[in-house]
Parts: C-alpha cells; structure tokens; sequence
C-alpha cells in the first residue's frame, strides 16, 4: 500500500558503496516558481523546465556532456512537462540517484494534481472508465489530454504537445530498466520482460512515476529517440484506425509493444 511514498524515497540518501555524490535529496518545485521564472526572464515555461532538468541531469551523472546527461534531461523533462501541462499541481516532487557501479539511475517525479483519469477527460476521443485505463492510455504513443483532432494547437510551437513524451521514457526505461507510474488507485509497472498491473489500496492524488535507466544500454540518444519514434507512430496509425481510443485496444497495443 505505500508502494508509492517508498518510490519516492529511494535515492534520499547517497550510495555509500560508491562513495559519491550522484543524488538529488527529495525536494519540492512550485509549479508557480516556473511560472513566475518564465514570465521574469520572457521565455516560455518549457524552457525553464528543460534548464531545470539539465541541472538536475548533471548533478546525477556528474559531468555536463554526455549521452547519459541527454537522456536523464530528456527524460527528467518530459514528466515535469507533464506535471506543469496537464496536471494543475502546485507543485513537483523528486528525488533521485545514480549508482555507477550498478549503470543503474533511478528517479522518482510525483505531484498532487487532478490524477491521469481526470486529465485524459479533457480529450473527447479518448474512452476512459477507470485509472487503469486512463494509465494504459497515458503510455500509448499520440496519445494526450490536449493534442486530438479538433483542439487548437500551435503546431509551430516547438514544444506543441505530442503525446509521445511518456511512451518515448517507458521505451528508454525498459532497454534494461523499469518504469512504474501510479495515479488514482492503480499502478503499472514495465520492464524489457512484462506489463504488471498493481493495485493498491489506496487513492493517491496526483501521479507519480519511477523511471530506472540502465546506462550501459544507452546509445546515443538521437538514434535511440528515432528509433522508438518510428515504433510509436506505426503503432499510433493502428490505435487511430479504430477511431476512439479505447482502453482494450490501449492495452492489446501496449503488451503487443513489449514483445517486439
């Protein structure tokens, strides 16, 4: 039942085998703080958030140029879009580590907004019963409360939301990793090996995600992104040949994925 405050509180402490300082301690950012930074300096507020994980990507692999450094902010970035666009939290939490010894990088990134059921509503064509659903929904590529056929988007806006932001950071984290999410009272937890549902016994308000990188698979990030890319958009066509997306073909889809 507190699968979700123990994914928070992995990497508080730093690795005392590896005796460095790879860790960020839990710490908490104000959605309003990003805001306000945005507005001060002109600048749209993912650009705030991609400075903010690039920070946090070098602090963790403890150098400011590498393909590791890329994906940790690619990855860092694309959930805090997550948590500033479609969640109305008023704040982002995480913590996180890296063991060297163990090509092991582990993070946690959680908030207190309107949960994933809710946020996914915002989307007409997309069928939403329950928080199991609205989570195998989440993962699928194209997939998003904001960008669907009809919504007013400034395709011109590079950061004009896709919907591939969490599908591409499960694809990482399952090239020798893990990626668990948790919203509502359901969890999924993904590996290179299997789909895991876990129910909990609880309603956690908001989401939380624990993404476990592997980075001694990581290549360079560009081929990686490209390469999943390709995948999620053969599989988007198929979802969106059905028309409303529906969990059932969310979750065919999803387990399909993984047995590539």
């Amino acid at each position: 039942g507190d699968l979700c405050n123990n994914a928070l509180k992995h990497g508080r402490s730093p690795s005392i085998n590896d005796g460095n300082a790879s860790f960020i301690p839990f710490s908490i950012l104000r959605t309003q703080t990003v805001e306000d930074e945005a507005k001060k300096s002109w600048s749209p507020t993912q650009d705030i958030i991609e400075n903010k994980s690039s920070q946090l990507a070098k602090i963790l692999a403890r150098e400011d140029d590498s393909n590791l450094v890329d994906a940790l902010t690619f990855s860092i970035r694309e959930i805090m879009r997550n948590v500033i666009e479609h969640s109305e939290s008023k704040f982002i939490e995480y913590c996180a580590q890296f063991w060297p010894t163990y090509n092991k990088v582990e993070i946690a990134i959680s908030d207190n907004g309107i949960g994933l059921r809710k946020s996914l509503k915002n989307n007409p064509f997309i069928q939403v019963e329950n928080d199991s659903d609205a989570l195998q929904q989440a993962l699928m590529p194209a997939i998003s409360s904001k960008n669907y056929q009809g919504a007013i988007i400034n395709r011109d806006d590079p950061w004009h939301n896709s919907g591939f932001g969490l599908y591409m950071i499960n694809r990482i984290c399952r090239t020798g990793g893990s990626f668990l999410i948790c919203s509502g009272d359901h969890g999924i937890l993904l590996n290179s090996e299997e789909k895991k549902h876990i129910y909990l016994n609880h309603n956690y308000q908001g989401t939380i995600i624990r993404m476990v990188l592997n980075t001694s698979k990581l290549k360079k990030l560009p081929d990686i992104l490209r390469e999943y890319r390709d995948e999620g958009y053969e599989i988007a066509k198929t979802i969106k040949g059905i028309g409303y997306y529906q969990a059932s073909a969310a979750s065919q889809m999803l387990s399909r994925d993984f047995k590539k």
